[in-house]
C-alpha cells in the first residue's frame, strides 16, 4: 500500500468512526473516497425483446485510483461498463475496435452458442473494424457473468491493461422477491502503473501469472461503501489475470453466499472466507446490523511461485443510517444434478506447465470431440508444481469429488482451483448448444502460452 492511499484510507476510517447525526453520515463521506459505481451500458430496447448496444475498445487516458493512467478501455471506463440484460432477451452488441491490435469478446459464464455471432472466441476484429454479436439469453443464465478479450496467444496484455467488464443477467427466481437489499457489483482487479502507464508483462511474470501492485475495487484502492440497507448483496467478480482473492470480514462474521460463477445455489451457505480464483464470481449477503463500520480484507493464498502480497483492507463498509429489515430466504433455486447414471465418456485432462495433456494449443486441432446431450466425466489432474484454475467455456460443470472426497455442497461452476497433485473429478452435461470452443487454465499468461485446448460439440 503506498503512503498516499494508506493515509486516505485511515483518514476516512477515523472521520467515519466519529459519532455524527444520521443526516450528516453521507456528508461525512468524501466523494473521492466512495467506491465508484460502475457505469451502465446504454441499451436500446425500443424493439420488444431486443437489447442493442455498442462497446468501443480503445486506448485512452482514464482516472484510476486517483491518477491519470494510459489504459485500454471499453467506452472509456475502467473497468468496462456494466452490461445489464434479462433472460428471454436477445442481446445485439457491436464491438468497435480502435485498438492497435485485433480483439474480440468472450462472454464468460454465458450458456449461449459458441458459434456464429454468439460467444464465438474464433472471431477476430482487426483494428479499425467492428463486429456485431447477437444471441438470445435463455433461462438458466441469471447471475453475474463478465466479458473480456480472448484472442489466442494475445489475451493477457489487453486484460491486464483494462479490457474487462461485468455482465449481469436478471432472471425470474422467486427468492429475488424476498431479498430487500443494497445490491452492488464489485469488480476486483489488480494493476501496476509506472509513470502513468501500465508496463508490459515481464518474462519473470509469465510462469506464476501476472499480479499487480494495486488491489482495486471498481478501479480504486480501499474505497468506502455507504450501504443503504442493513442487508448488502455484494456481487464479486475476480477480473484479474492471475491473482487469487481470499476475502474475509474484519468482524469475523460469516458471509452468506447465494451464487457462485453466475449460478444460484440450492440454499444459502455461510462462509467465513471466500476464495475467488481468476475469472470466478460470487454473490454474498452481508448483514450490517452493528453501527460500527466493517472492513473487507484481502488475504494472500499460499501457492507456489505466487508474487506475495500481504493481507490488507480492500473496502470499508458503512452500515445504513437507519436499520432496515433483513430476510434471507431458506431455499434459493432448484439445481440440476449430474446424477449417478453411467457417463457416455470418461476422460483424463492432465494440467502441466503451459500445456494440457502434454500438448500446447493448436487452434486447428480438436482435442475433445463429443455431441449435444452427452454426459461426460473429466478427471482433471494437476501434474504441475503450482495450482491452476480450470475453466470450461459455455457449459458449467459439477464437481463430483477431489481425490475421491465428495464436496460438502453441490457446486456448478465454470472455473475452479486444482491444487498441486490433486485430481478434480467433474461431471458435464453438454446440453443445448453445439460448436467449437475451449477449455483452459484461467491464468491469462498460462492460456497465452498454450495451456488451452479445443472442444468440439457436434449436433
Amino acid at each position: 500500500m503506498d503512503p498516499i492511499s494508506r493515509r486516505r484510507f485511515l483518514r476516512a476510517a477515523g472521520a467515519l468512526l466519529l459519532p455524527v447525526p444520521d443526516a450528516a453520515l453521507q456528508a461525512a463521506l468524501d466523494p473521492e473516497q466512495a467506491v465508484p459505481s460502475l457505469p451502465e451500458l446504454s441499451l436500446d430496447r425500443r424493439e420488444p425483446g431486443l437489447a442493442q448496444g455498442q462497446l468501443v475498445a480503445e486506448a485512452r487516458p482514464v482516472r484510476i485510483n486517483g491518477r491519470t493512467v494510459e489504459a485500454w478501455t471499453y467506452n472509456g471506463s475502467y473497468p468496462g461498463p456494466l452490461i445489464r440484460v434479462r433472460e428471454g432477451e436477445t442481446l445485439r452488441l457491436t464491438l468497435v475496435n480502435r485498438l492497435p491490435v485485433a480483439t474480440n469478446l468472450h462472454f464468460h459464464g454465458m450458456w449461449v452458442s459458441p458459434s456464429g455471432r454468439g460467444d464465438n472466441v474464433w472471431v477476430q476484429v482487426p483494428p479499425g473494424e467492428s463486429f456485431t454479436y447477437e444471441f438470445a439469453i435463455p433461462a438458466g443464465n441469471a447471475g453475474l457473468q463478465w466479458y473480456h478479450p480472448h484472442i489466442h496467444g494475445a489475451s493477457a496484455e489487453p486484460l491486464f491493461r483494462g479490457l474487462a467488464g461485468a455482465l449481469l443477467v436478471e432472471g425470474e427466481e422467486a427468492f429475488e422477491r424476498e431479498l430487500v437489499c443494497d445490491d452492488r457489483v464489485l469488480v476486483l482487479k489488480d494493476l501496476t502503473v509506472e509513470g502513468g502507464r501500465i508496463p508490459r508483462v515481464r518474462p519473470t511474470e509469465v510462469s506464476a501469472g501476472r499480479e499487480g501492485q494495486w488491489l482495486l475495487v471498481n478501479g480504486m484502492e480501499q474505497p468506502v461503501l455507504q450501504a443503504t440497507r442493513t442487508l448488502l448483496r455484494a456481487r464479486f467478480l475476480n477480473a484479474s489475470n492471475s491473482r487469487y482473492w481470499k476475502l474475509r470480514l474484519s468482524n469475523e462474521a460469516p458471509m452468506t453466499v447465494i451464487a457462485l460463477d453466475g449460478r444460484t445455489l440450492e440454499s444459502p451457505r455461510e462462509l467465513q472466507e471466500l476464495l475467488l480464483v481468476p475469472g470466478a464470481r460470487a454473490e454474498a449477503l452481508i448483514v450490517l446490523d452493528n453501527p460500527a463500520p466493517v472492513d473487507l480484507w484481502y488475504h494472500p493464498v499460499p501457492r507456489r511461485e505466487m508474487q506475495f502480497t500481504g493481507a490488507r483492507p480492500l473496502l470499508r463498509i458503512l452500515p445504513p443510517p437507519a436499520a432496515t429489515p433483513v430476510r434471507i430466504p431458506g431455499r434459493l433455486a432448484r439445481v440440476p444434478r449430474f446424477g449417478a447414471a453411467p457417463p457416455d465418456s470418461e476422460r483424463d485432462i492432465v494440467l502441466g506447465l503451459f500445456n494440457l495433456c502434454g500438448r500446447f494449443l493448436n487452434p486447428a486441432r480438436v482435442d475433445i470431440r463429443t455431441r449435444v446431450g452427452a454426459r461426460e466425466i473429466w478427471n482433471v489432474r494437476n501434474a504441475d508444481y503450482m495450482d491452476h484454475a480450470f475453466h470450461l467455456h459455455t457449459w458449467h460443470y459439477e464437481i463430483l469429488d477431489f481425490d475421491g472426497r465428495a464436496p460438502a455442497h453441490l457446486e456448478r461452476l465454470d472455473v475452479h482451483n486444482v491444487r498441486i497433485g490433486e485430481n478434480m473429478r467433474i461431471g458435464i452435461h453438454f446440453t443445448g448448444h453445439s460448436g467449437r470452443t475451449l477449455y483452459h487454465c484461467h491464468f491469462a499468461e498460462h492460456a497465452d502460452a498454450g495451456m488451452m485446448a479445443v472442444l468440439q460439440v457436434d449436433p
